[in-house]
């Protein structure tokens, strides 16, 4: 071996073991955002099947997606991309926006949070009984509108029965990460994250 691969192995070597450090280290997050006690059922309605690369996924649009300000107490004042904390409740069986917030909130008893990322604001006016009002919509992702299914389950999530519905539980860390743990349809469990 000649000096100049003596010298650079040690280099090559540090890289391999930062690669493997950052991998362990997306894992580990991975696994402990789903072993986390939080978890709220959202009712979805998925959409756009098909991932030509990867076999089937499930592209999903939750009732949290899109907000609509006059229906929350929180701030009034978002732009695209601006980093957000929603407040759900449990009504029922399925959470639901109570709150809007561009910092992290104080939470109630039974309150839990969910982080998501501001795609786009819209306004309508509201023809009430006295003046014409600017209702804010958001559209908010959570980084859980995929889902990847086995090759030629899809279909049968994106266009249910007439009757069937469509559901996940999300974990959730105090911070607002959510991380899908289950897909249920009708109740019924169909896919489940796994811990190690």
């Amino acid at each position: 071996m000649s000096r100049t691969q003596k010298s650079v192995l040690p280099a090559i070597l540090l890289i391999i073991f930062i690669q493997l450090l950052l991998l362990i280290t997306m894992i580990a997050n991975r696994q402990l955002l789903l072993s986390s006690d939080t978890i709220v059922i959202l009712e979805t309605r998925p959409i756009d099947p098909r991932s030509l690369f990867r076999g089937d996924y499930v592209r999903l649009n939750y009732e949290i997606n899109n907000l609509h300000l006059d229906e929350l107490s929180g701030e009034r004042t978002f732009k695209t991309n601006d980093t957000v904390y929603v407040v759900l409740e449990q009504q029922k069986k399925y959470w639901e926006p109570r709150a809007i917030y561009l910092e992290k909130p104080r939470l109630l008893a039974k309150q839990s949070l969910i982080q998501g990322v501001v795609k786009r604001v819209t306004k309508r006016h509201w023809d009430g009984d006295t003046a014409i009002n600017d209702v804010i919509n958001l559209e908010v992702n959570y980084g859980i509108e995929n889902y990847f299914v086995p090759e030629g389950e899809g279909l049968k999530l994106e266009r249910p029965k007439p009757g069937d519905k469509v559901t996940l539980k999300i974990a959730l860390d105090s911070d607002g990460h959510a991380a899908i743990k289950t897909l249920l349809l009708n109740d019924v469990p169909q896919y489940q994250e796994a811990l190690f």
